[in-house]
């Protein structure tokens, strides 16, 4: 993943020199209702106008490796990008609709200089939205670590995707 420290964060599947690796795990993951549109509401969560609501999908993770947005941005890369997540989202629908504009995916174009790629790479960001001014579809569901000789561990209750909301919550 790119080190510059602003959204969205870019990656790659190639080692690049001085670029952060970054590694995780999906160790499950199932198809799920897209949240229904009160709870959408509720939540103020924005589409980004993503084509496919039927279905998300909800995976459990193991990240083997810990930099800020490296779930969002390794998730996006994939063409996966998280409900609600319109710093990353809006790339996702311009890589489907031009999949060589992403200058580090699988389509990426060949560029005859660094200026190029330079500007590859602007205008690829400039394909983003901002970060996010509600809720996006991602929870730590638990967490767990040792911590001089003790372990610690925590569960998250129920994500806001899959509760139930009524019009009672709009008030």
């Amino acid at each position: 993943m790119r080190p510059l420290n602003r959204a969205p964060r870019l990656v790659s599947e190639d080692h690049i020199e001085r670029w952060h690796l970054c590694q995780m795990e999906i160790l499950d993951c199932k198809k799920v209702p897209w949240p229904k549109p009160l709870i959408t509401k509720v939540h103020k969560v924005d589409n980004c106008g993503w084509p496919k609501q039927e279905a998300a999908y909800e995976c459990k993770i193991n990240l083997m490796t810990g930099k800020t947005h490296q779930i969002r941005a390794q998730l996006a890369a994939i063409g996966a990008p998280i409900v609600g997540d319109s710093a990353y989202m809006t790339g996702v629908i311009a890589a489907m609709a031009n999949p060589s504009i992403n200058p580090y995916g699988r389509a990426s174009l060949n560029y005859n200089n660094e200026e190029e790629k330079a500007a590859a790479v602007e205008a690829w960001v400039a394909c983003h939205g901002k970060e996010p001014k509600s809720v996006i579809g991602l929870q730590a569901s638990e967490i767990s670590w040792d911590y001089e000789g003790e372990h610690h561990y925590y569960k998250a209750g129920v994500p806001w995707w899959r509760q139930d909301a009524v019009e009672s919550d709009l008030v």
